[in-house]
């Protein structure tokens, strides 16, 4: 009985996203940062926002605190959780940006950039390998 209640109220809540399928610019950081929360090896999530970037169109932002032994699956979940919800943005969003602070003696800061079409093909949908998106869309700065 207790699995049904715990069913309905995540239909309750999902209900929104169900009729619409659709966030507005103002619901995407705090849907993000719910994202980030509900994993415990999530890296830890700095800053989130929906910007118009001159050079690569409406941009999803996510800053991380990433670790230097884990650092490329930071940055693969950090896509994972932008591209995730640009696939369900009102407006669509150009691309991601992740910026990722990793800390060892100085603060080092790599930043990726990829397509958010690109993106939510090879994590969401899986139309493309991630290796093949690894290798073509993404962009280290």
């Amino acid at each position: 009985m207790r699995g049904l209640y715990r069913l309905l109220l995540i239909l309750v809540m999902l209900m929104p996203t169900i009729l619409w399928g659709q966030y507005h610019d103002r619901q995407i950081p705090g849907i993000v940062e719910t994202y980030f929360q509900r994993n415990r090896t999530a890296p830890t999530l700095l800053r989130v926002e929906v910007t118009e970037d001159a050079f690569y169109g409406r941009t999803l932002r996510v800053k991380i605190q990433g670790n230097r032994n884990t650092r490329d699956a930071d940055l693969g979940f950090a896509f994972g959780a932008a591209a995730a919800i640009a696939n369900y943005a009102n407006d669509p969003i150009a691309s991601i940006w992740v910026e990722m602070n990793l800390v060892y003696k100085e603060v080092e800061t790599v930043i990726a950039v990829a397509p958010a079409p690109c993106s939510i093909d090879a994590i969401v949908r899986h139309s493309r390998t991630f290796e093949d998106w690894w290798d073509n869309c993404l962009e280290l700065l």
